[in-house]
């Protein structure tokens, strides 16, 4: 929620990733993990950490030391979207594989981890994020020939907004987010 980044670039972030700036904590997630590897004017997408993220990531970089934040000992090395997607699926209301198995269940139904990155952006928009600014914060490249001639990549706009939308989830939530 804190990134508005996908599941797979989060379960797929390294601890090498991660560098200390000037003006906080980033991740740069290279493009090849990116959902626009393909695209020939992609670059390696920056995320700035804000709010819980900028205490969470930290935390898991102590716990590995090296190597993925989210590993697993799967072949990929790193815990898998599936696998999360199947977790959630397990805990919807709905869910009737093994029936015998008592666990606790979703308070909301049809949902999934991918509606966090929906949330985000639609906030984005509640809080007036320009439109160029909450696409380059999920990572979406301008189409057409802005894509081609607008090169800006948004960074200062990406901690700004970020930082915005992570008040709005600690509003929201009555919180603090030292406590994450």
């Amino acid at each position: 929620m804190w990134t508005c980044t996908r599941g797979s670039e989060i379960l797929e972030m390294e601890v090498k990733e991660i560098t200390r700036e000037k003006d906080g904590l980033w991740w740069t997630v290279p493009k090849a993990k990116t959902k626009n590897s393909w695209r020939e004017q992609a670059v390696d997408l920056r995320v700035p950490l804000v709010g819980r993220a900028e205490a969470i990531v930290p935390r898991r970089m102590q716990a590995v030391g090296e190597g993925y934040l989210f590993p697993s000992t799967g072949k990929s090395g790193h815990v898998e979207q599936e696998t999360v997607s199947a977790m959630v699926w397990m805990h919807q209301p709905y869910a009737s594989t093994r029936p015998d198995y008592k666990r606790a269940r979703l308070p909301v139904s049809h949902w999934s981890v991918h509606d966090l990155r929906c949330t985000g952006r639609t906030q984005l928009t509640a809080l007036g994020c320009n439109s160029d600014v909450a696409e380059a914060v999920l990572g979406h490249m301008p189409s057409g020939i802005e894509g081609v001639y607008n090169l800006h990549r948004y960074d200062q706009e990406r901690r700004l907004w970020l930082g915005r939308l992570s008040k709005h989830y600690e509003a929201l939530a009555g919180s603090d987010s030292s406590l994450a």
